[in-house]
């Protein structure tokens, strides 16, 4: 009888983890969750930058947890709102640097360096 039942454990523990494991598939633990609950500095950096002031949610850039949530959102994310930008970033910079992220600071979005970057990329038609 001993047998049997840690026979029957040994086969169920895999599937008992493997289930487990798939309930934290979203990145936030309950619906009622918001982001800011576990990133309460990146959440203070973008309401006081000129998005959070705008009343643009983490969702715009980051995705929805449950369905296409991206840790380091890429370009496409800007060019809805930003699309002239995106594409001086896409056709004047090589491809391992095309990211808004390389002078912007990833959640004020504020110049980075300014002494590195020139003033006004965008502007001057994207030469660095």
């Amino acid at each position: 009888m001993k047998r049997l039942l840690v026979l029957l454990l040994v086969l169920a523990l895999p599937s008992l983890l493997f289930a487990a494991a798939k309930t934290q598939k979203s990145h936030m633990k309950t619906d009622a969750q918001e982001c800011s609950d576990c990133h309460a500095a990146q959440d203070q950096a973008w309401l006081t930058g000129k998005h959070g002031l705008m009343n643009v949610k983490c969702v715009v850039c980051h995705g929805s947890p449950e369905e296409n949530f991206s840790p380091k959102p890429g370009l496409s994310r800007c060019r809805g709102c930003h699309g002239e930008k995106v594409e001086d970033v896409e056709t004047k910079l090589p491809a391992k640097d095309r990211t808004c992220f390389l002078c912007h600071d990833q959640h004020t979005v504020a110049i980075k360096d300014t002494a590195k970057i020139k003033a006004g990329f965008h502007g001057q038609g994207g030469v660095k």
